[in-house]
């Protein structure tokens, strides 16, 4: 995970957590006072900053270890190579299942790391995908990747490098495709 993908989770957490913690200090303050408030604030800016110094720190750590990368590498096949490759989830039901996705000259796969509860590897041949597109996740966060197969089969990722990966993957009747083939 580079540094500025650190720092944007880290910020992201802290914000929220800052809002958090002022909220939930300003309801269960029994009395509002100037001084009361400006600590309050002062104090979530502050828990906020630290929260989001740690899990931005905390989140690059766990991306970047031996453990996580040699648990999401895959088995390419005969005449396989990978093109591409990022930090990615994986929807499986309620769960953003974490991992890696990888675009290989065959295939589409993602494999997830161990520290989820639904474990699993999918593969796509690049020939079944049918269409690629960009989603909003939860209608806010533009980092979905859809990819929907010949088969009306789709599958949802949240993908670093979101623009990449949909110059990158292969639609029909594109001379991409064709190349790969």
């Amino acid at each position: 995970m580079d540094k500025r993908h650190r720092f944007k989770s880290g910020l992201f957490f802290g914000v929220l957590m800052a809002v958090s913690f002022i909220v939930q200090d300003l309801l269960g303050h029994p009395s509002l006072t100037f001084p009361n408030i400006f600590t309050t604030m002062a104090s979530g800016l502050a828990g906020g900053a630290v929260a989001g110094v740690l899990f931005g720190w905390m989140m690059g750590f766990f991306a970047d270890s031996e453990l996580l990368l040699k648990g999401t590498k895959i088995n390419t096949l005969t005449d396989e190579s990978i093109l591409f490759e990022t930090g990615a989830n994986h929807f499986k039901g309620a769960e953003g299942v974490g991992g890696k996705l990888y675009l290989t000259n065959q295939r589409l796969v993602f494999k997830s790391h161990k520290f989820n509860i639904q474990n699993h590897e999918r593969s796509i041949n690049l020939s079944d995908i049918g269409q690629v597109e960009r989603y909003k996740i939860w209608g806010l966060i533009n980092k979905g990747l859809l990819v929907t197969t010949l088969h009306n089969k789709t599958e949802k990722f949240v993908v670093q490098q979101i623009d990449e990966w949909i110059n990158q993957l292969p639609k029909k009747n594109d001379s991409q495709y064709l190349h790969l083939q």
